[in-house]
């Protein structure tokens, strides 16, 4: 994915992702760091720093898949 700007639309969407998706009891490991729960990847985001990026990155990695039909020909063909 090329470089974007990171703005504040951006934050916000991936910020409420991860409050209506994730599980508050689960925890996730990015790029080899610490885990990080729910409010710390929040916190990452709204910092936006590296570990904020890799989140934002990986949230809109998966919104492109959704929309381009990427991610439906994938799960078809399994």
């Amino acid at each position: 994915m090329k470089e974007f700007e990171i703005n504040e639309s951006v934050k916000k969407v991936v910020i409420a992702r991860i409050e209506a998706g994730m599980p508050q009891h689960i925890k996730i490991s990015i790029g080899g760091k610490d885990t990080l729960s729910k409010e710390e990847m929040i916190e990452h985001v709204k910092k936006g720093d590296e570990q904020g990026k890799q989140i934002i990155k990986m949230h809109l990695n998966f919104i492109k898949a959704v929309t381009s039909g990427e991610l439906l020909r994938e799960i078809n063909k399994a």
